[in-house]
């Protein structure tokens, strides 16, 4: 085209030009490039003087550009090429930029003011301006892609126009993209400019070498932060990624050429930055920190701001943690992988420690985005319990955290998940581990406080973050919040003003909170308000005061408020307690009109039921006169659907002892049976609604249990008549356990019992559950012969679905506890005789063939090996069943061998020890662990019985004796017992109450809960000495045994320590490598330029084709490697096989970031021949005799490869193989000659790496 051009007049190029101009003009868009670079060649010539008139022509192809430019397709390679034409004459492109610019600007006022548009006599819509606008951006975007030493327009102008479009909704992604372009530009050396008449001299450098004007690299200044002062603070929230792109490339420009920025010594500039680091997603934190980093490189003054300090004589310094708080941030907001956060803890305790450079503004930023919502709650967890034990161990100044405390702090730490999910709860007492430790930290930011007002606006902003929530906090966090206030000012002795009072009322009359919670909230608030400044305000005069001091000593002098003293008022009076019988309470009770037994008084009219009911004696008592008075009693009860005091008060009145011999002498004389089936009927309804309201209310258990004992003991025939064996199986099946809610009661209950003295649990809810356990299983221990019928059916019930169970059998059922087998194992004494014994036995040993979870088979062992106690004949079919058995049921040989070992001592059989022995022998050297095991710990144990007994055919036996040596020379058998299987047991001797309810065996292992104690029963049988006469109680079965030794109870776990559940960190904090995962540098934060056909570029050359792998598991790591280390493509036989699980097991989402392809295996030689044509050099990974060493001479990879892998087990086809350039292999050492094929794709992708990563 030039030699043609060179040749041609005048005339003849003004002719050209028309013609083509003709052509381009009749297509309009979208513009053909290739007849537009004609026509712009075609251009007159121009002189070198800049105030010359430029031929119309250029005038004309302008117009008709910039009238196609709004309608060209918005195709950023397009775009990118139309600049790239434009600006190839400068003096084209000096006028069409000048009219962008300028239309632009129009456009812009346009959608924004409905001015007229630019040219008179055209307004097009507003919609119409918007699409112009935009379509002019990006064509001016396209422009700053182009390179350095391509023509650029860049003027002051389009600068202001682009900084004023900031923050507008319709122009915003558009300005930001346009800046973003024209910074990645600023950042490259000599950019050349097209209109060096238009620029200020500041903007100019005269590059020599190339005789053209370029930009200087101070054009930037504090415009951008300007504009940003404009803007609301909403602006700089949520997903603003693009406004901290820009903000970044500023910044990058601004600290590589040392320009100074105003705004970094301003509080504006570090609260909206601290604003992205907080609220953004990744990409947004990614250009905070890049920010962050940049900002402290820039000033040459120091920086003495809140949320900011710099001084600049130990500028590297605060460079050194400032990159590291930037990689804590990374690891723990960004990559949020749960071991790493835990590893980097340490770090971040001395980062913020007391020689800690860090502002409270950026520490806290940290914090405040590692516990922000969206975080997965194990991260959160981590974080949040590191800085309880950082606040609470005093680690580093918490001064500057009061905003952060609860804004960012509160919300995560008054989740309900964190507090039930640490409560501890035991015999000595509840507790909730996280709530302690939130009220010493909440304590500690007031006692750390410097000054009084300081104090005083902790407790403010508490109080108020309390109310803010209108309800919707977990109600027992108000708690410890409250007992946190209570000790800080107790420590400092703080007074408080006016606005701090007024707040503790409000809380004091939050809703939400059940009884004790109540009356402890009460009791804080009064005690906070004796903080208050007398001199500042008199309490007295407050509305509100007086109530809540006047409750405090209600609480300190009466029972809780809904026991009712007797003499409570009716609104027809007082109750007349004057009633002596039971038919004058009824008259009463038809006078008042049922109002005597109505809401409040309910609780006093049973306390009086009680009362005549043991004055006037069973044979006295009429049951037609008691059923009518029970039948009203419970009437009332359901219809106040059984409230606590309802049902403590009901439960003795119901089942007193006259009430159950009244049952059992109609029943036994045959007196008006309809009345006694009716008073029979209501009792048991009662006793089982009774046993199934303990289910959610735990507390009902204790009264419902030692008043059934009561009655039964006195009336033993009530045994039989009322469904005491239903009741019985509901509490062994559903044993009662108090749900976190009550356990929140019972830990208030401490903390108000540690005030108020006599406000214990049992003012409000009698005894603890577990003496209802108690109460209950020694009435299963006691019942008499005549009744025993019930323990049978009860035991068979029990019994019936563990026999019922058929292979295979989940370890854990939740139809399964523990509690079951603890009273079948009770009730073996009083259930099994010769003839059912057989019966059970085999019931027992179909559960036990089946059982898995250690601890059942434990207690099922017991229970054979007591029914073998009571019957030793049957004991031989131990032997014979153990004869039977072939190793294929390993736990059934271990059970039959430790059953063998507990029946020796009590058969005292030379000869069953003997047979057994020798059964060992075998068995000691079984193949299967569980077998071998139990074999070796049970021949010591034997062995030693023979030597105690003198049963000289096994001691002196040479191979007995060597086996026994041996055994007890294994370090196992010398360690003490660490699992269930390897626990002592003596069927006889441990067989009492305690060991059975409270043996070692249960908190072996995974520990399970303790239902009852010693303790327990030793408290009901002091208690039967005064409620129960001597000849009532009836005789036990079982003994009670004496306490287990404290040496022999579990120690308490590292989680139920309250010292110790919050310490997240080592010891000792010496800082060590911190791995992260994201791995950005901030380098790569900065946008790619160049053609947008480069920007999306996959930096590696390598094609890597795994068509003949089948397995989805190595396809997906060959994934993962492909996509990591950039490679252009990777090719399999089947795209389905990427939705494979085992695929996305390996490739972890790697798939959505890389080209992957289907190539069949069929067609792989085809392609490999393709690829040849363009350039590629096609390479093997596989074994041959011409295959050269990956890395070596001629096993180098090229630059432009083709890496060709071959299948798991056939390698590459010779079809495939004929059509490679060659082939390399993996150089190794070891015995085995052959990798993984995933893990050779890798080794290979890296000696790429090695060899051309760091080169051009």
């Amino acid at each position: 085209m030039a030699a043609v051009l060179q040749f041609m007049d005048s005339n003849t190029r003004a002719a050209a030009f028309e013609h083509i101009y003709a052509k381009l003009d009749k297509r309009r868009s979208p513009i053909d490039l290739n007849t537009l670079k004609i026509c712009i060649r075609l251009l007159p010539p121009v002189s070198g003087d800049k105030s010359a008139t430029l031929p119309f022509e250029y005038i004309r192809l302008r117009d008709l550009l910039l009238h196609c430019i709004p309608y060209e397709p918005n195709e950023s390679e397009h775009l990118y090429l139309l600049a790239e034409l434009c600006v190839s004459n400068a003096h084209l492109a000096d006028i069409i930029f000048e009219r962008v610019t300028r239309l632009a600007g129009g456009a812009k006022q346009n959608v924004l003011s409905e001015d007229r548009w630019v040219d008179p006599g055209f307004t097009p819509p507003k919609e119409v301006c918007l699409h112009h606008f935009q379509a002019l951006l990006r064509f001016l975007r396209s422009s700053y892609w182009l390179p350095p030493d391509s023509l650029h327009y860049v003027t002051p102008e389009v600068l202001n126009l682009l900084l004023s479009c900031v923050g507008i909704d319709v122009f915003d992604d558009d300005a930001h993209d346009t800046l973003s372009a024209l910074l990645s530009l600023l950042n490259k050396p000599e950019v050349v400019v097209v209109n060096d008449g238009m620029l200020p001299d500041d903007w100019l450098s005269v590059d020599r070498g190339i005789n053209a004007s370029t930009l200087s690299n101070r054009i930037i200044d504090d415009a951008l932060f300007v504009r940003f002062e404009q803007l609301p603070s909403q602006y700089f929230s949520g997903n603003a990624a693009k406004v901290y792109r820009t903000w970044f490339q500023w910044m990058t420009h601004a600290a590589k050429n040392r320009i100074p920025i105003k705004a970094l010594h301003t509080p504006f500039y570090w609260s909206i930055l601290r604003t992205g680091l907080v609220t953004g997603f990744a990409d947004q934190r990614k250009y905070c920190l890049g920010i962050l980093r940049s900002s402290l490189l820039i000033p040459q003054q120091p920086i003495d701001l809140p949320q900011m300090t710099l001084d600049i004589e130990r500028r590297l310094d605060f460079m050194a943690q400032y990159g590291k708080y930037a990689t804590l941030f990374e690891i723990i907001v960004l990559d949020r992988y749960p071991n790493q956060v835990q590893a980097c803890l340490p770090d971040l305790t001395t980062l913020l420690g007391p020689a800690s450079l860090i502002s409270a503004h950026w520490s806290t930023a940290l914090l405040s985005a590692a516990l922000n919502p969206k975080v997965q709650d194990g991260i959160r967890k981590l974080v949040g319990n590191w800085y309880l034990n950082h606040v609470i161990k005093e680690q580093g100044s918490i001064h500057a955290h009061m905003d952060f405390l609860v804004e960012g702090f509160l919300p995560w730490a008054t989740q309900g998940s964190l507090l039930t999910g640490s409560l501890v709860t035991s015999r000595a007492g509840t507790n909730c581990i996280h709530g302690a430790a939130l009220a010493d930290a909440v304590s500690k930011f007031i006692i750390t406080k410097h000054t009084d007002a300081d104090g005083q606006q902790v407790i403010l902003k508490v109080l108020t973050f309390i109310l803010d929530t209108e309800g919707k906090i977990f109600a027992p966090s108000v708690l410890y919040l409250l007992q946190g206030l209570l000790k800080g000012l107790e420590a400092l002795d703080l007074k408080l003003g006016a606005a701090e009072f007024d707040l503790i009322l409000r809380v004091s009359y939050l809703p939400a909170l059940p009884e004790i919670g109540t009356d402890l909230c009460s009791t804080y608030s009064a005690q906070l308000s004796s903080y208050v400044d007398p001199h500042l305000l008199s309490p007295e005069d407050v509305p509100g005061y007086t109530a809540i001091m006047a409750r405090l000593e209600t609480l300190k002098q009466g029972r809780p408020a809904d026991i009712k003293d007797a003499g409570s008022p009716l609104s027809s009076g007082k109750i007349q307690n004057d009633a002596t019988s039971l038919q004058e309470f009824n008259n009463n009770l038809e006078e008042s009109q049922y109002k005597m037994v109505q809401d409040e008084n309910f609780v006093y009219a049973c306390n009086e039921l009680v009362s005549i009911l043991e004055n006037t004696g069973s044979e006295s008592t009429l049951p037609s006169d008691l059923l009518k008075t029970l039948d009203s009693l419970w009437e009332e009860a359901d219809r106040q659907e059984f409230p606590r005091p309802v049902v403590l008060a009901l439960t003795p009145a119901f089942f007193h002892p006259t009430c159950a011999h009244a049952c059992s002498r109609e029943y036994t004389e045959g007196e008006r049976p309809n009345k006694m089936d009716e008073l029979v009927t209501l009792l048991s309804d009662a006793l089982i609604h009774l046993q199934t309201l303990t289910q959610g209310r735990p507390y009902i258990l204790s009264v419902l249990a030692t008043t059934i004992r009561k009655a039964c003991f006195s009336n033993p025939e009530i045994i039989g008549i009322l469904p005491l064996g239903a009741s019985l199986l509901q509490l062994m099946n559903n044993p009662p356990v108090p749900k976190k809610e009550f356990l929140f009661e019972v830990a208030a209950a401490q903390e108000l019992q540690r005030h108020i003295p006599q406000r214990d649990y049992t003012a409000y809810y009698g005894l603890r559950e577990w003496h209802g356990y108690a109460a209950f299983i020694d009435l299963l221990n006691r019942i008499p012969d005549a009744q025993l019928f019930v323990a049978k059916e009860l035991m068979d019930q029990l019994l019936r679905p563990w026999q019922a169970q058929k292979a295979p059998i989940p370890i854990i059922s939740k139809w399964k506890n523990v509690l079951q087998l603890q009273a079948m194992l009770l009730l073996t004494e009083a259930c099994v005789n010769d003839e059912n014994a057989n019966s059970y036995l085999d019931g027992f040993m179909h559960a036990l063939d089946l059982e898995q979870w250690p601890r059942y088979r434990y207690l099922l062992e017991w229970n054979i090996a007591r029914i073998y106690y009571r019957f030793p004949a049957k004991t031989d079919r131990i032997l014979v069943d153990l004869a039977k058995l072939d190793e294929n049921s390993p736990a059934h040989i271990a059970s039959l061998i430790k059953l063998g070992v507990l029946c020796a001592p009590f058969l005292n059989s030379e000869d069953f020890a003997l047979k057994l022995m020798i059964r060992l022998i075998p068995l000691s050297a079984s193949p299967k662990v569980q077998v071998r095991h139990e074999a070796h710990w049970s021949f010591p144990t034997l062995f030693e019985l023979s030597d105690e007994r003198k049963w000289t055919s096994i001691t002196e036996n040479p191979a007995f004796g060597a086996l026994n040596e041996h055994v007890r020379s294994l370090d196992k058998f010398n360690t003490p017992p660490s699992s269930i299987r390897t626990l002592k047991l003596d069927a006889v001797r441990d067989y009492t109450i305690t060991n059975i309810f409270q043996g070692r065996y249960l908190s072996v292992e995974t520990p399970e809960l303790e239902r009852v104690a010693h303790s327990d029963f030793v408290q009901l049988y002091q208690n039967d000495t005064t409620l129960l006469p001597g000849p009532a109680i009836l005789t036990a079965r079982v003994p009670l045994g004496p306490p287990i030794s404290s040496t022999h109870l579990p120690s308490p776990s590292p989680e139920s320590n309250p010292k110790t559940a919050h310490t997240t960190e080592s010891q000792n904090p010496t800082p060590t490598f911190s791995q992260t995962k994201s791995g950005f540098d901030i380098a790569t934060l900065l946008p790619a330029s160049g053609p947008p056909s480069n920007q999306n570029h996959r930096p590696t050359p390598i094609i890597l084709i795994a068509s003949l792998i089948d397995n989805p598991t190595n396809l997906g790591g060959l994934s993962r490697i492909a996509e990591s280390f950039g490679l252009a493509a990777l090719y399999i036989s089947d795209l389905a096989k990427t939705a494979h699980k085992d695929f996305k097991a390996t490739s972890v989402t790697s798939e959505k970031h890389l080209p992957i392809r289907e190539l069949k295996v069929a067609g792989v030689p085809d392609f490999v021949v393709e690829c040849k044509r363009q350039g590629y050099e096609v390479v093997g990974i596989e074994q041959t005799d011409r295959s050269g060493v990956l890395g070596e001479g001629e096993g180098t990879l090229p630059r432009k490869c083709v890496l060709v892998l071959g299948s798991e087990r056939g390698g590459i086809s010779k079809e495939v193989l004929a059509v490679l350039d060659r082939c390399v292999e993996i150089r190794t050492v070891g015995v085995t000659r052959s990798l993984n094929v995933q893990t050779a794709g890798g080794i290979a992708v890296y000696e790429w790496w090695r060899e051309w990563g760091g080169k051009a």
